[in-house]
C-alpha cells in the first residue's frame, strides 16, 4: 500500500504522516548526536585530568623546569604579589575554592538537583570537569611566600622526603584503581549511557587499599603535600588547606556512606 493511502486508511492526514515520519528520524539523529556528545564530553574530563594531576605533582615539587616558562611557577617559588598578607589570602581563596567544589559537589542533596538539569549520566563526568577548573585556577593564580620553613640538607634525608612523597602518589594512583577509576571519573557512566546499558548501582568499595585504609586518596594527598624537602610558608600554608578540606570531608563522607550502605558499611568501618 501507498504511503499516502496508508495514511488514508488510518483516518491521519497526509501532511502529518510526513512530518511523523521527519520528526521521528529528527529526534532519533538527536539522541544519538546527544549521546555521542555525552560520550565525547565525558573522555574530555578524563583527559584533562589525566595532564593536570602529573602537573600538579611538577607544581609540589620543585622539579626542574626544562626552561618552559609555564612550569617556572610552584608551590614554593615563582611571580607573585609582593606583600604576604596579600599572597595569604589569595592562597587561602583558592585552597577554598577547590575544597569547596571537590566536597559540595559530591554531596548527594547537589546531585539530587543536578538531576533536572543534566542527564544522570553527565553528572560525574561535570563533577571532573568542574575539578579540573578548581585545579588548574589553583596552580595558574597561586601566590608563593618563600620564606623557608625548613630545608634538608643531608642527602639521605632528601631521598626520604621524596620517597614519602613518591609513595603518597602511588597511593593516591592505587586507592583511585581500587575504587574503580572509571566510575570515580565518569567514564563507566557516560559508556553505559552512549551503548545505552542499564547503569548498576556502585557497590561499597572494600577490595583493594581499602582492605587496610578507610580513605586512601586522602592519605595519598596528604603525604604528596606535606612530603617535601624544602618548605616554605607558601607550601605549608597549601599543605595545611589540604589537610583542613580531608578532615571536613571525610566526615561527610562517612555520613554519606553510613546513609547509603548502612549495616554494611558500619560493619566494613568496625573492621578497619
Amino acid at each position: 500500500m501507498l504511503p499516502i493511502q496508508q495514511a488514508m486508511r488510518e483516518d491521519v492526514p497526509v501532511a502529518y504522516a510526513g512530518t511523523h515520519r521527519s520528526s521521528g528520524l529528527a529526534s532519533a539523529r538527536a539522541l544519538r548526536f546527544g549521546r555521542l556528545a555525552g560520550l565525547l564530553y565525558g573522555v574530555a574530563g578524563v583527559t584533562v585530568m589525566a595532564a593536570f594531576w602529573p602537573l600538579f605533582g611538577v607544581f609540589l615539587s620543585n622539579a626542574p623546569r626544562l626552561g618552559a616558562p609555564w612550569l617556572e611557577r610552584s608551590a614554593d617559588v615563582g611571580l607573585g604579589v609582593a606583600n604576604p598578607l596579600l599572597a595569604g589570602a589569595i592562597d587561602l581563596a583558592l585552597i577554598a575554592a577547590f575544597g569547596l567544589q571537590h566536597s559540595l559537589m559530591a554531596r548527594p542533596a547537589l546531585k539530587q538537583r543536578w538531576r533536572g538539569l543534566i542527564p544522570p549520566a553527565l553528572e560525574r563526568a561535570t563533577y571532573v570537569h568542574a575539578a579540573n577548573i578548581a585545579l588548574l585556577m589553583l596552580i595558574a593564580c597561586w601566590q608563593p611566600i618563600p620564606i623557608v620553613v625548613w630545608h634538608v640538607e643531608l642527602a639521605p634525608l632528601r631521598d626520604a622526603c621524596w620517597g614519602v612523597f613518591a609513595l603518597g602518589w602511588i597511593i593516591l594512583l592505587a586507592g583511585a584503581l581500587s575504587f574503580g577509576i572509571t566510575e570515580l571519573l565518569g567514564l563507566r557512566q557516560v559508556l553505559d549511557w552512549y551503548w545505552e546499558r542499564t547503569p548498576q548501582p556502585l557497590p561499597l568499595k572494600t577490595s583493594g587499599l581499602y582492605r587496610w585504609l578507610k580513605h586512601p586518596m586522602y592519605v595519598g594527598v596528604l603525604l604528596a603535600v606535606w612530603a617535601t624537602p624544602h618548605m616554605t610558608i607558601g607550601h605549608a600554608l597549601l599543605a595545611a588547606g589540604m589537610t583542613v578540606y580531608v578532615l571536613i570531608a571525610k566526615g561527610y563522607e562517612e555520613r554519606d556512606l553510613n546513609r547509603t550502605y548502612g549495616r554494611v558499611y558500619q560493619a566494613w568501618r568496625s573492621a578497619r
